[in-house]
């Protein structure tokens, strides 16, 4: 080897070496010196953060029957940086999804748009075609790009599995907790849970390679509506509707010993399922929010605070002055004449003279507002189901001499159907006025109980004797009065009729056209296990009556449903 040549040799060695050495260096500085550095690097290109989304937990009522589940659904997103003939996706999209071209190629040209979410909750035939496009050439990533071009994601969709019923009571899930209704509304602080962020392990491609285990907590809600009870308060309502065609029509049923709401019914209804394509008075639960004049149904209250004052008895006389008073300027009727009757038959015949005496001569003005704020009229109740109104009571500042008869009548007073029942407990279970509620329980899957209701009393009202007075005086009602066609064969029913006027918005004045029939009672007398209100709006064919029209509908809901009440 020439001189030339080992100076060659010797250079291509020393820089060999360096490069060698230099390697070594940068060997050590990664492995020794900056370990700790380099394994933060490594594990944050090796790592992801992935949403999980939680379903929102299930309702159930009191017996384990589901009234509402999610189920998953897929939804679509594309990449409109990476899709390069955006007028064909636009097409195949179309295809598959059924949404407009025009639609699309607004999604597909949003400017540095990398995520798009076109399309929620797919049918499964059209996630199938979704798949099938992800491998088209035009969809399919290549192998040198980075980034998915379309895809699908999991999310979850509303079930309601009894459909129409219980529908304006269960509500409707929606995105926006604001646009959500019903008690979906109501548990929607309990039941939707925020995504969960759980790290995953991805490739040099951002792949995800793994994914750790984890335990899925949920929420899930119990109702105190039994769904045995509801679907026969449904179908008896259903026939009264389909025979008298009223503008609107509710019946609500209660356990009068602890305020449980067992089955709320309303006419309209509508599918929760299909929510998007109700009407909107089919949504609403007028059981809480349309407060009504109660008519004759308020009379049994005025007479039981009197019986507990000790102002009268069941067999004090009243006279009814054949059927004419003046009180005032005001002339009072009755629908038959009546000279001097006792108080029990007052509210048999339900008494229009009898009842405005007891609380205008009897009770006075500033006991008879007591009277009705002790009942619960006037204010919200308190029940854990949205948009309850209060109804209304003037205050007694606004009080004048009508209003000392029109309210023992059941007028110039409004009370929602809930209040009336929750009322009427009151006399069935001995004088307690109860806090009504529906939401029995909410428990997560993994054992804690967050809700956890039972009975609450508001306030003793009456005493145990005025009580049962009043239980006997109601009974005749049903036996011998105005509400017969309530009568269950066996059992001793109690309970009172309503026909009230409606008031004309053209001429304020009441007309003789358009009534509001009710009944609101309860059984078995002795040992009460139900108390039911209905009210029908505006009946057609013939009969408006509540002795007539409401009255049966109660006696068939207690006829069938007493044999399922605990």
């Amino acid at each position: 080897m020439d001189q030339s040549s080992r100076r060659r040799a010797a250079v291509c060695t020393f820089f060999f070496c360096l490069i060698f050495f230099s390697l070594i260096v940068r060997l050590y500085c990664v492995q020794i010196v900056d370990h700790d550095e380099q394994v933060l690097k490594r594990d944050k290109i090796a790592s992801g953060i992935v949403e999980i989304d939680t379903p929102p937990g299930p309702i159930y009522d009191s017996r384990g029957q589901l009234l509402a589940l999610s189920r998953p659904a897929e939804s679509v997103w594309i990449n409109p940086s990476v899709i390069d003939d955006k007028a064909a996706a636009a097409k195949a999209l179309s295809r598959v999804l059924g949404m407009s071209e025009a639609l699309l190629m607004e999604h597909l040209n949003f400017p540095r748009s990398k995520y798009r979410l076109i399309k929620r909750k797919l049918s499964p035939e059209q996630a199938a075609g979704v798949r099938r496009l992800m491998t088209e050439t035009m969809f399919k990533r290549g192998k040198k790009e980075e980034q998915e071009k379309i895809g699908l994601k999991t999310e979850y969709v509303r079930v309601y599995p009894q459909g129409p019923v219980l529908g304006p009571f269960i509500g409707h899930d929606a995105e926006d907790v604001a646009h959500k209704e019903g008690m979906e509304r109501t548990l929607s602080k309990f039941l939707d849970q925020p995504a969960k962020r759980i790290a995953v392990s991805v490739d040099g491609r951002q792949q995800i390679t793994s994914i750790p285990s984890m335990a899925l907590v949920t929420t899930e809600a119990t109702l105190t509506i039994d769904l045995l009870l509801q679907r026969i308060v449904e179908e008896a309502l259903e026939e009264a509707c389909a025979e008298h065609r009223p503008k609107w029509a509710v019946a609500v049923a209660m356990d009068p010993r602890t305020g449980e709401i067992l089955a709320l019914a309303n006419r309209p209804t509508y599918d929760p399922n299909h929510a998007g394509e109700a009407k909107a008075e089919a949504r609403i639960n007028r059981v809480v929010t349309f407060p009504y004049e109660p008519g004759s149904t308020l009379k049994p209250f005025t007479c039981a605070y009197a019986l507990d004052l000790g102002l009268v008895r069941p067999d004090t006389m009243i006279d009814c002055e054949n059927g004419l008073w003046h009180h005032g300027p005001r002339a009072l009727h009755d629908h038959h004449p009546y000279a001097k009757i006792p108080l029990s038959d007052v509210i048999k015949f339900s008494s229009n003279i009898g009842a405005a005496k007891v609380g205008a001569l009897i009770l006075g003005q500033k006991r008879l507002y007591e009277c009705m704020k002790r009942w619960g009229f006037g204010e919200r109740s308190g029940v854990d189901m949205p948009a309850e109104d209060p109804g209304l009571l003037f205050p007694l500042s606004r009080w004048t001499i009508y209003s000392e008869t029109s309210v023992p009548m059941g007028h110039e007073i409004s009370v929602t159907p809930l209040q009336l029942c929750a009322a009427m407990s009151a006399i069935a279970n001995g004088g307690t006025l109860y806090k009504p509620f529906v939401v029995k329980r909410v428990a997560s899957t993994d054992g804690a109980i967050i809700v956890d209701n039972g009975p609450e009393a508001v306030r003793r009202v009456i005493g145990p004797k005025a009580a049962k007075e009043m239980t006997e005086i109601l009974e005749g009602v049903v036996k011998d009065g105005t509400g017969k066609k309530a009568a269950v064969p066996g059992v001793r029913v109690a309970g009172k009729t309503g026909t009230s006027q409606k008031i004309d918005p053209k001429t304020h004045q009441y007309t003789h056209e358009k009534y509001i029939a009710s009944f609101v009672g309860f059984a078995p007398a002795e040992d009460p296990k139900l108390c039911i209100a209905v009210v029908l709006d505006e009946p057609q064919g013939g009969s408006y009556y509540g002795g007539a029209v409401a009255a049966p509908v109660v006696g068939k809901i207690l006829q069938r449903g007493l044999i399922h009440a605990k």
